[in-house]
């Protein structure tokens, strides 16, 4: 996941960013609230994770200006020695979860994980072979099989289909697509990703007659759903009779 720190103790933002990148996350470091605010509306991230001091303001007042500008941002709030009153306050003011400082690794990492799993965003299992109804992923060979048939996609595409079927019926966003699937890097251009999500809709038929729409979320990612088939109605069709009827 690509997750957004804000904190002005640089030492104990390294020991983070650090935990964080062998638990799988991207972390992108901001030593105050101004440059996160400043480009929260373009930036992609999965979670925000600050300290109760901002640098240049408290938690509480950046947490409400995080929640006008990207309402559904989970946000985990790192305290020094809280006292229960000032945890209260902290959550009540709009954090989703509060970690003591400084971190303990595994217990951040849990923690994340389990936030991320309330905000329904799920990661691929490791798996060599995965079923999603028809949707038969063979990840060695770099195979899907539906519908009496088999298509060949490249590894990205292949990650990129799994994570959007692992998620099916939730939005993912773009910031978890390019941390799974192209590995953190941030030069990744967006017209990437939305040409592998055209390959992927075509090469696995993902379209409403088939039963399925994968739908891009203007300013936020993808979404696969899977619809209901609609059958043709034969009410209306002449039966024999009325057809034989027709001709004399």
């Amino acid at each position: 996941m690509r997750i957004a720190l804000i904190e002005p103790d640089l030492r104990h933002a390294e020991i983070v960013g650090r935990l964080m990148l062998a638990g799988g996350h991207a972390c992108h470091h901001f030593p105050s609230s101004a440059p996160f605010l400043a480009g929260a509306e373009d930036e992609f991230f999965d979670l925000l994770v600050t300290d109760s001091f901002c640098g240049d303001a408290a938690a509480e007042d950046v947490i409400a200006s995080v929640r006008r500008v990207l309402p559904g941002l989970p946000v985990v709030a790192m305290m020094t020695t809280p006292r229960e009153s000032e945890v209260v306050a902290m959550l009540q003011a709009g954090a989703d979860d509060c970690l003591s400082k400084p971190v303990r690794g595994p217990e951040m990492l849990a923690r994340i994980e389990a936030l991320m799993r309330r905000a329904g965003i799920r990661r691929p299992r490791n798996r060599a072979r995965e079923m999603f109804g028809e949707y038969a992923f063979d990840a060695g060979r770099s195979i899907v099989t539906f519908r009496g048939q088999s298509m060949t996609l490249t590894p990205k595409e292949l990650q990129f289909a799994l994570l959007l079927f692992t998620n099916m019926g939730r939005p993912v966003s773009r910031a978890h697509i390019l941390e799974t699937v192209w590995s953190r890097r941030r030069d990744v251009k967006s017209r990437t990703l939305d040409t592998h999500a055209s390959r992927i809709r075509t090469k696995l038929e993902l379209r409403p007659e088939t039963g399925y729409t994968l739908t891009p979320l203007y300013g936020y990612g993808y979404r696969l759903d899977q619809i209901p088939v609609e059958k043709p109605d034969s009410t209306d069709k002449p039966t024999p009779t009325e057809r034989i009827a027709e001709t004399l």
